[in-house]
């Protein structure tokens, strides 16, 4: 078995994508991509400080270092038709982490996982019941911090649309799933306002850059924002050309 830490994981093993496929031009940008291979937070990011700035420090220093390793993966999976969608998921109320929130399927690696592709797969397997058979690995994103410090790695990957009547969700993790259309992330994100409050500190606001879905027609949108919305963000811009600035803020009004 594969020790979590060993340097024989390989994170990005190489991928390759007829001319012929669909995505074909997405593969090569992912290719191309040459800037950093962790997106770092930005300084003006208000709600990025104390332990959460730290953990992103330690981390992007140890990267910096050749020092750090893949933690986590999530699989950025989009149906290869004329109208592509996204896979999204609510996750379960209960978790400790994240609960209820809309995430990308995923998760921790683990010492069985060889590859960054593995963890995403078998996550996805676990969560979904995803079969690998109708899967194409189209490419990778940046590494993206999580708020807990987890370095975490976009696997970008395409599915056959008749496997999507396949997927039925884990009930243990996950509450929905639901599909969004590719097109809607070439829109604008709004700024969207939680409200926020703790036995520490006094009620605040957070502004957060958040697309929102409402996938059943009832009214009642998915808000897809935190390190899912920059995992999105991040795709637009390597995959498609198109830049979303994504900067969190507090305020008191």
């Amino acid at each position: 078995m594969t020790n979590i830490f060993s340097p024989s994981f390989i994170d990005k093993a190489d991928v390759d994508v007829p001319k012929t496929h669909r995505f074909h031009q997405l593969f090569v940008q992912l290719q191309a991509y040459q800037g950093v291979d962790i997106l770092p937070y930005t300084d003006d990011n208000d709600l990025l400080t104390g332990l959460v700035r730290e953990q992103a420090i330690k981390h992007y220093d140890n990267l910096r270092q050749n020092k750090s390793t893949v933690q986590a993966c999530v699989l950025v999976l989009i149906t290869d038709e004329p109208n592509p969608k996204l896979l999204l998921t609510r996750r379960s109320s209960h978790l400790n982490s994240h609960a209820g929130e809309v995430s990308l399927v995923g998760g921790k690696r683990d010492g069985c996982d060889a590859t960054s592709v593995d963890v995403a797969l078998r996550e996805a397997y676990e969560e979904i019941g995803l079969d690998k058979k109708y899967v194409q690995i189209l490419g990778y994103l940046p590494m993206q911090i999580s708020k807990k410090g987890l370095l975490v790695r976009p696997v970008v990957a395409s599915i056959a649309p008749e496997a999507v009547k396949t997927l039925v969700a884990n009930a243990d993790e996950i509450d929905r799933v639901f599909w969004l259309p590719l097109q809607v992330l070439h829109t604008q994100p709004i700024d969207f306002v939680f409200d926020r409050s703790s036995s520490t500190t006094s009620a605040t606001k957070l502004h957060t850059p958040a697309w929102l879905y409402d996938s059943d027609g009832d009214g009642k949108a998915e808000v897809i924002w935190g390190l899912t919305g920059r995992i999105l963000a991040s795709l637009m811009q390597i995959g498609f050309g198109r830049t979303h600035a994504w900067c969190y803020r507090l305020s008191t009004d």
